[in-house]
């Protein structure tokens, strides 16, 4: 795949999984035995575990959109920059729903293998998106 080719395919995957909550779509993006490092602590392998982690984070904020801000490739890495925004409509990381808009911000980096993703790597500030659902419910 080409850069450009590349760069698509991610903003396909996160139009078609994250906003419109279609995680059939996690194969054309994920390589079978893809592995999320994550930092909240969800083991994520192969595309059905993403897909499912996809599906309780929308349960929790069902208005969520991710906005991609950068889409970065180099050699077999494709570094994405994103925001979130959603409403806590459900319970989330032992948080029940308050009814509070969160924005958190994060990057992810995939590696890729013959056009698919087969590693990731995401750092967000899980603590700064508990505070904002601490700070409505507290």
């Amino acid at each position: 795949m080409s850069d450009d080719e590349l760069r698509a395919a991610v903003r396909r995957f996160f139009e078609e999984v994250w906003n419109n909550g279609n995680v059939g779509e996690t194969e054309a993006f994920l390589g079978p035995e893809f592995v999320s490092h994550n930092t909240v602590d969800v083991r994520i392998v192969g595309p059905r575990e993403y897909g499912a982690a996809v599906t309780d984070y929308r349960a929790a904020f069902p208005d969520f959109h991710t906005t991609l801000e950068e889409v970065l490739v180099d050699g077999d890495r494709v570094v994405v920059r994103g925001t979130d925004r959603g409403t806590h409509r459900g319970d989330f990381m032992g948080f029940p729903a308050s009814g509070r808009e969160v924005t958190t911000t994060w990057i992810e980096i995939f590696r890729m293998e013959q056009g698919k993703a087969v590693e990731g790597w995401v750092e967000s500030d899980s603590a700064i998106l508990r505070n904002q659902l601490v700070a409505e419910a507290g």
